[in-house]
């Protein structure tokens, strides 16, 4: 099934009707049979968002968003939306106790299951107190990406302010295409299936020299899917020093998400594989949402991104500009060999090896930068002054992750570890060297 011709007249998705989850979004439906796999958001508040103004704004919200009402349900031999109304969305309010008590609740959101089968897909925690409150919202990757979660947002603070939420696009067609069906005409059919078995030609190659290369090396641990629980690490950066990365990322002509994976990589590295150098995996992610044949709208619900598996060789005593660069060359090339529709395609049956053979870990690092976000509510009662958001991980996927934004100019990037992994001390010590590497190239 495909987008209508006009996208700003799409028609409605039939109530009780299934879409058939395909691609990543399966990917993201068997991970969570592992472990929750959900990306859990925070909205700092300050002023007055009573509760019932709060109240209707979510059910306003799922009003507007097909994906909001739908449920994920068994289909066959894989699982499929059903769009027939869910309840409404879940909203539990409690009195904030003190400030750091949103990083308690993100942990025990990553730690919770969304009931798929029963729906709502989105469930929103409020923790309040005389000065504001913090807004904890959870919702399942599969219908989500960094592209659609900033207008989602936008539209639910709109909605929370009284106000009717900016852009007119029509978005009742939403949840009914999944992106393989929009591919380029190239990567269709036969093109898609030579595209698959050129990238798995790559990976035999890429995964030989790897395994060479990593001889003396440590390996990751694999721990009991049931031992590792999530836990958060949020860095920020003010803005003068968030100021020289994007001066920096622009005189060095190196992506801000280049240069934040290289900072990573290399602070693991250092606290983790004790060896002068070392062949380590990194994951990014990618839009997929400009890259199809025809336009979806940002502010339309989905899983329109892609992954891209990287293999980097760090050296402990490496120039921080060298390994960036060597990060966006890598991330190029795949880009331009139609990776990013190869890996959307074929990541069900990839979840489904990595879990049979239990035998790796998917990379040991992985970063997403979605770049500067606007969530101002002018003139509202109340103002939102901090932004984090955090992606579920398990014990065979990455041994640090973390979400990064600039917001009102200060890099925000909020770190995930295990605690299977590391212990708090361990993780605090990554992220001051990652602050480290970071202001030094800088300065």
């Amino acid at each position: 099934m495909a987008l209508p011709q006009d996208p700003h007249r799409p028609s409605p998705v039939p109530v009780g009707g299934l879409r058939k989850l395909v691609g990543l979004e399966e990917a993201m439906r068997i991970t969570d049979d592992a472990a929750p796999f959900s990306v859990v958001s925070v909205f700092r508040l300050a002023g007055s968002l009573p509760v019932p103004a709060l109240r209707a704004a979510l059910d306003e919200l799922q009003q507007r968003h097909p994906l909001l009402r739908a449920r994920i349900v068994p289909e066959g031999k894989a699982h499929a939306y059903l769009f027939d109304a869910a309840g409404p969305i879940p909203l539990e309010v409690a009195d904030r106790d003190g400030a750091d008590h949103w990083m308690r609740v993100v942990e025990e959101e990553l730690a919770h299951r969304i009931d798929f089968a029963t729906g709502p897909l989105i469930r929103c925690r409020y923790l309040v107190d005389g000065g504001g409150g913090d807004l904890v919202i959870a919702i399942p990757h599969n219908i989500v990406d960094a592209t659609s979660a900033a207008p989602l947002f936008r539209e639910l603070l709109a909605l929370c302010a009284g106000r009717a939420p900016a852009g007119t696009t029509d978005i009742t067609a939403e949840g009914r295409t999944p992106a393989p069906a929009l591919y380029p005409k190239g990567y269709t059919g036969a093109g898609l299936a030579l595209a698959a078995a050129a990238q798995m030609g790559r990976q035999m190659v890429d995964e030989m020299q790897f395994r060479w290369n990593s001889r003396g090396v440590r390996t990751a641990p694999i721990h009991p899917i049931a031992v590792g629980h999530c836990r958060v690490l949020p860095i920020k950066f003010s803005a003068p020093a968030s100021e020289a990365l994007v001066q920096a990322s622009r005189q060095h002509r190196i992506t801000l998400n280049s240069m934040l994976s290289a900072a990573m990589l290399s602070a693991v590295q250092r606290n983790l594989y004790p060896s002068p150098r070392v062949p380590l995996r990194h994951i990014i992610f990618s839009d997929l949402r400009s890259r199809l044949s025809r336009s979806v709208p940002d502010d339309m619900l989905g899983c329109f991104l892609t992954m891209f598996r990287l293999t980097v060789n760090v050296e402990r005593d490496g120039a921080f500009w060298d390994l960036a660069r060597q990060v966006q060359e890598k991330t190029v090339r795949a880009a331009r060999s139609g990776e990013r529709f190869v890996a959307y395609s074929m990541a069900p049956g990839m979840m489904k090896m990595i879990f049979g053979l239990k035998a790796f870990r998917m990379a040991a690092t992985a970063v997403s930068y979605a770049g500067a976000l606007d969530m101002s509510v002018s003139g509202g009662p109340f103002d939102v002054t901090g932004v984090h958001a955090f992606a579920a991980n398990m014990t065979l996927g990455p041994e640090l992750s973390g979400l990064a934004r600039l917001f009102r100019g200060e890099l925000y990037w909020d770190l995930l570890y295990l605690d299977s992994d590391m212990d708090a001390a361990g993780a605090q010590t990554i992220a001051g060297q990652i602050r480290t590497i970071l202001e030094s190239a800088t300065s």
